[in-house]
């Protein structure tokens, strides 16, 4: 009969040795709190994960890439069309709206910096009544005469208006600051080699860039899409809705994998709590 007990014994296991309600109060408390932690832990991360993708699409989705200041490059010569003026003054406006700080250098066949980077956008508001049609005037010339428009337009290079902006962002301590090219992409066909260097130096860099092409002839809009690539082409909304304002072509977000991947693992950990601490299964005993 001994025999026949101790084989029984071995067979059911090690025993768990019975203890009061009160001795087991504590280890009751340490488990819930564990498993509130990791909960919160859980909740904390996906919510975390969800505001990050929604500010970096909307960052992305910026007129400036980054949502953050940088440099408004602005074409201002002869071959810019009138009836481009409303992308003009629409890029103007949405930056404004969005009340970010930015530089600005004005370019045709030289640049010349008219805003060091950090400026309130509000400062871009005197530039609007050049190509703002609402005030425009009645005759051949609707738009009032501006500062460049004699000596200041004689022709296009677009990579001096790129290389100014660029260092002034580096004076400026912002080496990677964003640029923003606004052009009819009518450049010199001298100044495209200068314009794919100035391009290939801003990716080896790291420093991003978009563009807005106001009117440009097709020849010259497939010309910019091989130097910088489609992807850096952008267009300006007239209504602004936070950080630079939305773009057209950037509804997508951006998916946090690394919260995403740290939230797995809380939740392995909050499988592998229950499993190790959960209840002990009380098997039924026979009446």
């Amino acid at each position: 009969m001994g025999t026949l007990r101790n084989l029984l014994r071995a067979a059911r296991g090690p025993t768990i040795p019975i203890a009061t309600t009160a001795t087991m109060k504590p280890a009751v408390q340490r488990t819930r709190l564990l498993r509130i932690a990791l909960a919160v832990l859980l909740v904390a991360l996906v919510v975390a994960a969800v505001e990050t993708g929604k500010s970096k699409a909307a960052a992305d989705r910026g007129l400036v890439p980054g949502g953050v200041g940088g440099m408004l490059v602005l074409d201002v010569s002869r071959s810019i069309k009138p009836d481009a003026n409303h992308t003009i003054t629409d890029v103007l406006r949405q930056l404004i709206a969005a009340h970010t700080r930015i530089g600005l250098v004005a370019f045709s066949d030289i640049a010349y910096e008219l805003l060091p980077p950090g400026s309130p956008a509000a400062e871009l508001q005197p530039l609007i009544r050049y190509f703002a049609t609402t005030s425009a005037k009645p005759g051949p010339d609707p738009y009032p005469a501006n500062p460049w428009s004699t000596n200041f337009s004689g022709g296009t290079q677009i990579s001096s208006g790129l290389a100014v902006a660029h260092e002034s962002l580096l004076r400026a301590g912002q080496p990677r600051g964003p640029i923003l090219l606004v052009s009819d992409l009518d450049t010199a066909p001298d100044d495209v080699p200068r314009v794919a260097l100035a391009f290939n130096q801003f990716r080896a860099q790291g420093v991003p860039f978009r563009i807005v092409g106001v009117s440009p002839r097709a020849d010259n809009l497939s010309l910019f899409k091989n130097l910088a690539g489609p992807g850096a082409f952008t267009h300006p909304v007239q209504r602004a809705s936070g950080g630079l304002g939305q773009t057209a072509g950037a509804e997508g977000g951006h998916t946090p994998w690394a919260l995403i991947a740290l939230a797995v693992c809380v939740l392995a950990a909050l499988a592998a709590n229950e499993y190790w601490n959960g209840r002990l299964p009380v098997p039924r005993v026979a009446a």
